[in-house]
């Protein structure tokens, strides 16, 4: 009897444990999807961009020309350094013969008397000016009156006093006047002075509008823009550049003053490999990240080799100290795309459209096109809401604020994610 017993519990027993199974088996198979999903993160699309960023050494090409001296003397500066100037504005002076500040300052003096006088002669004795004018209008009335009445003596004495009145006001107006003499003798005392400190200095003038340095590194003439195509890398390698400050005390014949920089537009070449040079196209636009502050330029040519590629780049801007730097490290951006932004391990490609899985509603992810614009290491750029594939149709895509499965791979179908 006990056996029996014991034998039934064990059957009881058995039965319990194959309807436990058979439960716990129908909820792992329900909820195998959702536990599966747990390692599946998702992303919300937003707006951005991505920057494509090389590193480059670029040398730097300018259009410039330095003045020499074609004399000996004392020099003085009246320009700074990286200031910009007009053409033909007075950059230096050198002084052949000894001009002592007295002797400049007495013509500075002079000339502005001498501008005074003619400012103000025209109000010297206006009253008298005045009347005097009044009696000449009359007297010449009166002769028109005694002319027609044919009172020829009348007339006589008239022409007379006429003659008396306009010396009287030439005296008081004109080069007999005391402004009128003093005028003449300070103009002349005025012509001597200039024409001794003409013949005593030199005045150095800009030949061009642009930017002033008394720096120089010697390759002016040489890394210039109408050469610059024809440069090599190897020579540019081996270029020993020197600064040498330009300023002194004293000027030699043929002694290098200073230099003029063209600041509208001036280039840069770089070397790129093939693969790297491919991101540049004749007419793009860039972006230098210069240690001052990020700077728009665009390529200009690019020379092909057979180890690599020779990039120009144009730039319309102006640059801190640009006019003195020959050889710099920057940071080039030569790709910037924008659009909707998503991780690259999202996409995937089924049926031969790449995609990515979008959850619905429900959370289930559903499958979507798309048309990627860029990409980066870590990132994508796809286009938003609709783009037309190559037959011209009209294909619904990711919008703005839509939540995109990340390990798009490890996906599937209709799958509902949590």
């Amino acid at each position: 009897m006990t056996r029996k017993k014991r034998n039934r519990r064990k059957r009881k027993s058995r039965l319990r444990y194959f309807f436990l199974g058979i439960i716990l088996f129908y909820f792992i198979i329900k909820f195998m999807p959702m536990l599966v999903s747990f390692s599946n993160e998702t992303s919300i699309a937003e707006y951005g961009n991505i920057q494509v960023i090389d590193q480059l050494n670029c040398y730097i090409i300018r259009n410039e020309k330095v003045i020499k001296s074609n004399f000996e003397g004392e020099l003085r500066y009246f320009v700074q350094e990286g200031e910009k100037v007009e053409n033909g504005y007075k950059v230096a002076e050198i002084s052949k013969d000894h001009i002592d500040d007295i002797t400049r300052k007495k013509l500075e003096i002079l000339n502005q008397r001498i501008e005074s006088i003619k400012k103000n002669e025209n109000s010297l004795f206006q009253s008298d000016i005045k009347k005097i004018d009044e009696e000449l209008n009359k007297i010449i009335n009166d002769i028109k009156e005694y002319k027609e009445k044919g009172n020829l003596l009348a007339i006589e004495q008239l022409k007379i006093e006429l003659t008396n009145k306009l010396e009287k006001k030439r005296i008081i107006t004109g080069d007999k006047s005391f402004a009128g003499k003093n005028l003449e003798t300070l103009e002349l005392e005025q012509e001597n002075l200039q024409e001794k400190i003409n013949n005593a200095i030199c005045w150095i003038k800009s030949p061009a509008s642009g930017i002033i340095s008394y720096h120089i590194d010697g390759y002016e003439d040489l890394l210039t823009p109408k050469n610059m195509a024809t440069i090599e890398l190897e020579s540019l390698k081996n270029m020993k550049s020197q600064i040498t400050d330009l300023r002194a005390e004293k000027a030699i014949k043929n002694q290098p003053l200073f230099k003029i920089v063209d600041n509208n537009r001036w280039y840069m070449i770089a070397w790129l490999d093939r693969e790297k040079s491919e991101k540049y196209k004749v007419g793009r636009r860039v972006i230098f990240k210069f240690p001052q502050r990020e700077v728009k330029g665009k390529v200009y040519q690019i020379i092909e080799n057979v180890k690599n590629n020779m990039v120009i780049f144009q730039i319309d801007q102006y640059v801190e100290n640009f006019y003195s730097m020959r050889n710099i490290d920057l940071e080039v951006i030569p790709v910037k795309y924008e659009g909707l932004k998503i991780y690259k391990d999202s996409i995937v490609e089924i049926d031969g459209k790449k995609g990515v899985f979008v959850l619905d509603v429900n959370r289930h992810a559903r499958f979507k096109p798309i048309k990627a614009i860029g990409y980066d290491d870590e990132y994508a750029i796809i286009q938003s809401n609709v783009f037309y594939n190559k037959n011209g149709e009209r294909v619904s895509t990711v919008k703005l604020y839509d939540e995109v499965v990340r390990n798009g791979s490890k996906v599937k179908q209709g799958q509902m994610i949590y």
